[in-house]
C-alpha cells in the first residue's frame, strides 16, 4: 500500500510515520503544495496512492484544498469513486461545519485530534485497510 501523510506537527508526524510504516510505504510532508505535487506525479507514473492522511490546518494550502486537488487529479486520470484514494482527515477541528466540509470534498473518514493509535487503527480497519504483516500472514496461511 502506498500512503501519503500530510501533517505539520512534528510530534504527530513522527507518530503517523511509525504507525503507517506497518501498513505500507509512505511519503510524509508538512506542505500542502508538496503533497499535491507528489500525488499528481504518482498518478501520472501509474503508481497512485491508496491512502492519504491529511491535516486540515496548514500554512499556505490547507487540507481541504489538498483534498480538492486530489479529487480533481483523480478525475483527470479517470480514477475516482471506488478506484480513488481513501482519504482520512486528521485534524483538531471538530466543529460540525468542518466535518461536513471535509465530507463534501469527498473524504472517507474524519479523525479528531488528539486521537490514540487505537482510534487511528480502528478508522483504518473500518476502511478495510490492514497492516502489512496481517495481510502477509493471511496470504501464506491460505
Amino acid at each position: 500500500m502506498k500512503i501519503l501523510i500530510l501533517e505539520d506537527d512534528v510530534h504527530l508526524l513522527k507518530v503517523l510515520v511509525k504507525v503507517m510504516s506497518m501498513y505500507g510505504e509512505y511519503y510524509a510532508t508538512d506542505n500542502g503544495a508538496d503533497a499535491v505535487r507528489v500525488f499528481d506525479e504518482a498518478m501520472t507514473e501509474g503508481a497512485p496512492f491508496q491512502l492519504a492522511l491529511l491535516d486540515i490546518m496548514l500554512p499556505g494550502m490547507d487540507g481541504y484544498e489538498v483534498l480538492s486537488y486530489i479529487r480533481r487529479i483523480e478525475a483527470a486520470h479517470k480514477r475516482d469513486g471506488l478506484d480513488g484514494v481513501k482519504v482520512v482527515m486528521v485534524t483538531a477541528l471538530n466543529a460540525a461545519k468542518n466535518i461536513m466540509h471535509a465530507f463534501q470534498e469527498n473524504c472517507e473518514a474524519y479523525l479528531t485530534k488528539p486521537y490514540s493509535t487505537d482510534q487511528l487503527e480502528e478508522t483504518l480497519e473500518n476502511l478495510g485497510i490492514r497492516k502489512i504483516h496481517l495481510f502477509m500472514n493471511r496470504l501464506y496461511s491460505e
